[in-house]
């Protein structure tokens, strides 16, 4: 994979958590002037065109219903429905009834359940992949309602987690997928936003990137978190060029993206770790990346062999067969089946 031996792996792991801490002590300039940020993004699809071909469609009916459980403060998630009532507590275990508190995120043993609960049930809540939904349902329905819950849960959110600490910060993939659900509400329901919601979401997405930017996966989990990490690096670098470090993120992403592709794909199209879920979850991220930004053609023959694997897999039913692991996300649209 890309792990840096000898001396430059530890001179490169010792300025990473310098960078870390150099946040953590002296606190970050804000961004001023969303203005500059524009909304919706130029290089993704029009919502309001995208918007108008499926209203009325049973795919909008199921926004509707999903965001008005979420405004009842019943979030899916994991399959199941989780009762969190009006004030989420966004560092809670809901299953395990466990919570944890500040800190400098080094210092979180989220490993250890005893102290933390179940991590993973922690980190899928504050993927915020259910705020897209509200975004969502504003956009096809003109729900203030949805929008003003979404605005509550992300001042919640940020009062919550302070930058660097608390176990949502621990992980650089659950980051990236944090800072991927920003990036459809503020492309989905930018405009409607209040110009000072805009403001701390656009100054919430730089330090997402910075931290992705000192905490890429390199030495743990070299696969699809740091592919995903890299994705989401990019993107943010590409759909938010007005930010100060926009273009090496963004350069950083692509490399890292292109890199990964001939490393983690097989020539056949296969995902190295031979699971149908990591498949699938790799496609997506490739794709999305492909989408933004016009990859070699290497990487879109290596691209297309992959869709064609998954459609060989997926058989005349057009279901997904659970081979090898499931960690139950998903980079795009995580509710409804499973397979």
């Amino acid at each position: 994979m890309m792990r840096i031996p000898g001396p430059r792996g530890a001179i490169f792991r010792i300025s990473q958590e310098a960078a870390n801490l150099r946040d953590y002590l002296l606190p970050l300039r804000g961004i001023t002037g969303s203005s500059r940020f524009a909304a919706p993004f130029p290089a993704l699809p029009d919502p309001e065109k995208v918007a108008g071909q499926l209203r009325g469609t049973p795919f909008a009916g199921e926004i509707a219903r999903l965001a008005a459980e979420i405004r009842a403060h019943r979030l899916p998630i994991f399959g199941s429905v989780w009762e969190t009532g009006p004030e989420i507590d966004w560092r809670c275990d809901y299953p395990g009834a466990v919570s944890t508190g500040l800190g400098y995120f080094r210092r979180i043993p989220y490993l250890d359940p005893a102290q933390v609960g179940d991590h993973k049930n922690v980190w899928e809540i504050n993927r915020h992949q259910h705020l897209v939904v509200l975004a969502q349902d504003h956009l096809l329905h003109g729900n203030r309602e949805s929008l003003d819950t979404l605005g509550r849960h992300l001042e919640s959110w940020w009062q919550a987690n302070l930058y660097l600490q608390g176990i949502n910060w621990t992980s650089a993939l659950e980051v990236a997928f944090r800072a991927l659900s920003w990036l459809w509400v503020y492309h989905l329901a930018g405009p409607a936003l209040s110009g000072a919601l805009q403001a701390r979401l656009i100054e919430g997405l730089r330090r997402h990137g910075r931290f992705l930017a000192h905490n890429l996966s390199v030495y743990f989990s070299p696969n699809t978190h740091l592919l995903g990490e890299a994705v989401v690096l990019h993107a943010i670098g590409t759909l938010l060029p007005a930010l100060p470090e926009a273009a090496g993120w963004r350069n950083t992403g692509r490399r890292i993206v292109l890199e990964q592709m001939p490393v983690q794909v097989r020539p056949d199209g296969g995902y190295f770790e031979q699971s149908a879920y990591y498949h699938v979850y790799a496609v997506d991220m490739f794709l999305f990346h492909a989408l933004l930004e016009e990859p070699p053609q290497e990487y879109r023959d290596r691209l297309r062999r992959m869709g064609e694997l998954l459609r060989a897999l997926l058989g005349p039913d057009g279901r997904i067969p659970l081979i090898g692991d499931d960690d139950g996300g998903r980079f795009f649209y995580p509710y409804g089946r499973r397979d």
